[in-house]
């Protein structure tokens, strides 16, 4: 299989795996273009881990900002050199996607260049919001059929589903944000929780870095419920493949849970033939 996939999919597959399994169960006719959207976010994503500096994360960023804008304003059919911009190119044409999302998300990356931790709680859901929410809109408004349009319950599910995977994904990266001495968790928390910069740092996983990571646990799976609540059990088949990012949010949730709330438990990113089997189940019953 590995042979028959395009560039974008197979650079989805190998950075992004739980999002390409899921996008597996999507329709035919739109997986390229969730694909394309997911090697998008791939590139941004990984900015700051590419430069030493701040400052040029952020000309990356630009540079990025510059191909949107050259995308949305290429009347004349011009051909893009980069694969990944050639493709979105594509995508952005066939399913009309919104440039305003495709913005956001990279002006959310921007607080990744800025080595303080985030504010409070208030800014934490705003970058989860700009960073993962606003992703998941994209991909609906790829799994929304041309004759038709979302509801104000898809979208808002939409949101939640990305709010969850983002929260969970904050406690999965801890060891990697350790390891560049970086960290999502609030200041805020760190004075309520009563734990240190150094504590993250060192991976030294006290009781006040356990009572953070329940506390985010907690929050994502709140918007999971949030999500299921909109629907009200009413899932289009269709927008199953997105819908599952919240079935493996929840997953991870219980692992990192029956680790006792140990972000940097290596245990917590085992059993990947279990999440595919649970996701295939979950596919099949056209539910999340």
């Amino acid at each position: 299989m590995a042979n028959a996939l395009s560039y974008i999919a197979s650079e989805t597959r190998r950075n992004d795996r739980d999002r390409f399994l899921c996008s597996l169960f999507a329709p035919e006719e739109t997986r390229e273009g969730l694909f394309a959207v997911l090697a998008f976010n791939i590139e941004v994503a990984k900015t700051r881990e590419m430069v030493r500096e701040g400052l040029l994360g952020e000309i990356r960023l630009q540079w990025w900002r510059d191909a949107i804008r050259l995308i949305y304003g290429n009347s004349s059919g011009e051909s893009f050199d980069h694969a990944v911009v050639a493709e979105l190119a594509v995508v952005i044409e066939k399913f009309k996607l919104s440039r305003e999302l495709f913005d956001q998300l990279i002006d959310a990356r921007s607080r990744d260049m800025i080595e303080e931790p985030l504010k409070d709680e208030a800014e934490l859901r705003r970058y989860t919001f700009g960073t993962s929410a606003t992703l998941c809109k994209l991909l609906m408004e790829i799994l929304c059929p041309p004759s038709s349009s979302l509801s104000l319950n898809e979208i808002e599910a939409a949101e939640s589903v990305g709010m969850a995977w983002g929260l969970t994904g904050i406690v999965r990266a801890s060891t990697n944000l350790a390891n560049q001495k970086r960290m999502c968790i609030p200041k805020t928390f760190m004075e309520e929780f009563g734990f240190k910069n150094d504590d993250f740092y060192s991976q030294n996983a006290t009781y006040g870095i356990l009572k953070a990571t329940a506390y985010i646990v907690d929050l994502a799976r709140i918007e999971i419920t949030q999500a299921r609540n909109l629907l009200n059990g009413k899932v289009k088949r269709r927008y199953v493949a997105l819908l599952l990012h919240a079935s493996l949010a929840e997953m991870y949730l219980n692992r990192i849970e029956s680790l006792s709330f140990n972000p940097f438990s290596s245990r917590i990113e085992t059993g990947r033939a279990w999440r595919q089997l649970k996701v295939a189940f979950m596919a099949a019953r056209g539910s999340f």
